[in-house]
């Protein structure tokens, strides 16, 4: 069986940082095309491949700054500005679970639910008891379940 090299981090940064890049500010137009989606999803899962707090982030300043201001987009319903500025602080501090959170929100605001519950399994991954992602995700399987209950009445 062959094993592939792990993606270096910095690469996993630099995708970050063009996925920021990519998103549009106006706000009618999609969040993410699907190469995007695509280039999200490898991301996270090449990030899993390093432990989160064995080598430091490469600027934790530069990542709060972007978190206080991603949070204020979304408290703003600004959700395109909220996840290019998450997406943005991911690539100075790829393990931040409370940036990879702040995606995860903002992908929900904007109907990127995929995107959003890997963002949110991703946060747990980093942070197994991060509240607001385990409470958010108990909340999306009660309501699939009920959702999945009044398919089966119908």
């Amino acid at each position: 069986m062959s094993h592939r090299a792990p993606v270096p981090i910095t690469e996993i940064t630099r995708t970050f940082a063009m996925l920021a890049e990519q998103i549009s500010p106006d706000e009618t137009e999609p969040a993410l095309e699907p190469f995007d989606r695509q280039s999200l999803k490898r991301a996270l899962e090449e990030l899993r491949r390093y432990i989160p707090g064995l080598d430091p982030p490469p600027s934790p300043a530069a990542a709060r700054a972007l978190q206080r201001a991603a949070a204020i987009a979304l408290d703003k319903g600004r959700g395109h500005e909220a996840l290019a500025r998450a997406l943005r602080g991911l690539s100075f501090a790829p393990h931040d679970p409370g940036l990879c959170y702040l995606a995860a929100s903002a992908c929900f605001e904007l109907g990127e639910a995929e995107s959003a519950l890997r963002l949110l399994h991703h946060t747990l991954w980093i942070h197994p008891g991060h509240p607001g992602a385990r409470t958010d995700l108990e909340a999306l399987s009660d309501f699939f379940e009920d959702a999945g209950g009044e398919d089966r009445a119908a």
